[in-house]
């Protein structure tokens, strides 16, 4: 039964599809679904061109333009183009987004609510400004923890990282609701001086059918698709960067060689890992660049085992990998690199199994211990795709999520 149409939304993102990845996948997911509820949803965002900072075919570079999809107003303004690789030009792009979203929020009709959403930060201040200018409800969508993602990874002077933890922190303390990805963030943002009610936790997600493969009809190349089934084939889809710390796969490689490592996807560390992979000779490791999002389900029910793996740091014990919930959807059972939160998901859902991170040897051994038992995956596989389905579709997260904007909205929760 859809709700009331009166409830309007904003919802300030800098990636959308066709870019991929969880970012856009999230936005569009959540969008799509609560326009079929009747809310009156636009998205605001800019031109793609993620990951490899090219505009994507079909696409121009203009400073605004609007279109319709799934009965979303979906309105982008011009980028500066950068690939992840050029951190100075990332930097730019971001900064630019968040005054270009200013200026296109401002010119848009008014919202009955503001939704900006992370991984990029400076989308906070851009919709609340946008918000009280209109006198609008703002809402801040945390899928990243800024600026430890950065510190975490990089050597940044503080001198640059402080402006930025001031305008973050400002946004937490100023929004009418934080929402976040994963538990494991509330502490952090409570810490600033956000009141404990005023944080809600809406995971990422995944639409199980849509991993549901009609295996008469493959839309991969033949040749991929034989060379996979002939194989044990342990897949990681995904963004190939340094927080992934996929040098392990390349330790466990040496150890197993008779096991297929397909990486699928581009990324700051894909040219060097592809170089250390050729220094060692390991050609069982395979990369296969960036695949459409139609290819990933098959993708992965060509695959015996899905990798999920962040590098070890006390940040990403906080983390939910959404790449979790499609290797759940696909009943395919999951090598877990991260300790924590996901952890503790993927145990409890009883859905695959853990190793320490960036432990070659660990990983070989999961992997041995999967490839050798048939019913032991096929196990581990059904649990997961029952926990996808019962715990984490987009359905239910998209519904409990806008029961609380409306609540917001309606200031029943105040």
């Amino acid at each position: 039964m859809a709700e009331a149409a009166d409830c309007s939304i904003l919802f300030i993102s800098q990636y959308f599809p066709p870019e991929t990845g969880a970012a856009p996948t999230r936005v569009s997911e959540l969008t799509s679904r609560w326009s079929e509820r009747g809310h009156d949803v636009t998205v605001l965002t800019s031109a793609p061109d993620y990951p490899e900072g090219e505009i994507y075919d079909g696409y121009s570079n203009k400073w605004m333009y609007s279109e319709d999809r799934d009965n979303v107003r979906v309105i982008s303004v011009k980028t500066i183009p950068a690939s992840n690789q050029r951190f100075g030009r990332r930097a730019l792009k971001f900064i630019w987004f968040m005054f270009a979203a200013v200026v296109a929020g401002l010119w848009i009709k008014r919202h009955d609510i503001v939704v900006s959403t992370s991984p990029q930060p400076l989308t906070g201040p851009a919709g609340w400004l946008v918000a009280r200018v209109k006198r609008s409800k703002f809402v801040f969508e945390v899928r990243d923890l800024w600026p430890e993602s950065i510190t975490s990874l990089s050597d940044l002077n503080e001198v640059i990282l402080r402006p930025l933890g001031w305008a973050i922190e400002f946004t937490y303390r100023h929004a009418d609701r934080v929402v976040v990805v994963s538990e494991g963030f509330q502490e952090e943002i409570e810490a600033v001086g956000v009141d404990n009610e005023d944080v809600l936790v809406h995971h990422n997600g995944v639409d199980p059918e849509y991993f549901d493969v009609d295996e008469s009809d493959w839309s991969l190349d033949s040749d991929i698709v034989e060379e996979l089934q002939r194989n044990f084939v342990v897949s990681y889809v995904g963004t190939l960067g340094k927080a992934h710390g996929l040098s392990v796969v390349l330790d466990a490689a040496e150890e197993l060689d008779d096991v297929l490592f397909l990486l699928v996807g581009t990324g700051a560390e894909a040219d060097a890992l592809k170089a250390e992979a050729e220094r060692r000779s390991l050609d069982s490791v395979q990369f296969a660049g960036r695949h459409p999002k139609k290819h990933v389900p098959e993708l992965l029910a060509l695959s015996d085992a899905a990798l999920v793996h962040l590098k070890d740091k006390e940040l990403f014990r906080t983390a939910i990998p959404s790449k979790m919930f499609e290797a759940m959807a696909a009943e395919l059972p999951i090598l877990l690199g991260v300790e924590g939160t996901a952890a503790r998901i993927l145990e409890n859902g009883d859905a695959g199994i853990t190793f320490q991170p960036e432990d070659g040897d660990e990983l070989a051994a999961a992997i041995r211990n999967l490839r050798d038992d048939s019913f032991f995956r096929e196990e581990l596989g059904k649990n997961g795709r029952q926990l996808a389905r019962e715990s984490f579709s987009w359905n239910q997260i998209a519904l409990a999520y806008s029961r609380d904007l409306r609540a917001v909205v309606e200031n029943k929760s105040n």
